[in-house]
């Protein structure tokens, strides 16, 4: 009778006038497909918020050598397309600490930090030394350095660095301390000093760089120093 029963049950199925067999397995698997989807967005979302809220840490540095002097048969500044990587021994990141209160503490390289490197200023402008890590380091272990010197009197954002933060209205949360700390130690001076007072239209609609080519060859292997000189 059961064999019969199981029968008539498999036959209803086949000739459309029940519910396929197969029905609910697929049913089941489109549900957790549903639930893996939901979980995984609902991640993503959350690294991009706790991303876009958490200050960046400035990080103040030596180059190896003065690239002024280096590089001086190089009218055109090329070394400044070259690209630039931050690598810090192991050892050393063991030691270090996420820390945004202070720019003479080693600390831990987070992709989208800001570094400055003071000996790059001219004064020409406020923002030649700035750099801004790259979003991902790389298989071997070096970060690479996004050039945010934008005009060099206002800095520009690249845009990986932009869509990391989650767009333009998450920038000001992202960068506005790090720049200040940066003017400050670089220039006495801050952000609403340089634009009159007010840097609230700054920050609403803050410069993108989308425009930087790197030199086809020229590397740099930038280890990791605090530059506690005077400059």
């Amino acid at each position: 009778a059961s064999q019969r029963y199981e029968e008539k049950i498999r036959k209803k199925g086949n000739n459309g006038r029940g519910m396929p067999l197969f029905l609910p397995n697929f049913l089941f698997l489109l549900l957790i497909s549903c639930i893996i989807i939901s979980f995984v967005g609902s991640f993503a979302f959350s690294f991009s918020t706790r991303m876009s809220s958490s200050a960046a840490q400035l990080h103040i540095l030596k180059l190896p050598e003065n690239p002024f002097e280096k590089y001086k048969e190089d009218e055109e500044y090329q070394w400044l397309r070259y690209r630039w990587y931050l690598v810090a021994e192991e050892e050393e990141e063991e030691d270090a600490v996420n820390d945004t209160s202070s720019s003479t503490t080693k600390k831990k390289i987070q992709p989208g930090d800001v570094v400055c490197f003071p000996i790059l200023n001219t004064g020409a402008g406020e923002f030649e030394c700035l750099r801004f890590v790259d979003t991902k380091r790389r298989p071997d272990g070096k970060w690479l350095l996004l050039d945010g010197s934008g005009d060099i009197e206002m800095p520009g954002f690249p845009q990986s660095i932009v869509e990391m933060v989650g767009g333009k209205q998450n920038v000001r949360d992202k960068y506005k301390k790090a720049l200040d700390d940066m003017l400050e130690h670089c220039s006495s001076c801050t952000m609403e000093d340089i634009l009159g007072g007010d840097d609230d239209e700054f920050w609403q609609d803050p410069p993108m760089d989308t425009t930087t080519e790197y030199h086809e060859t020229g590397e740099w292997t930038i280890p990791y120093q605090i530059d506690n000189e005077e400059h």
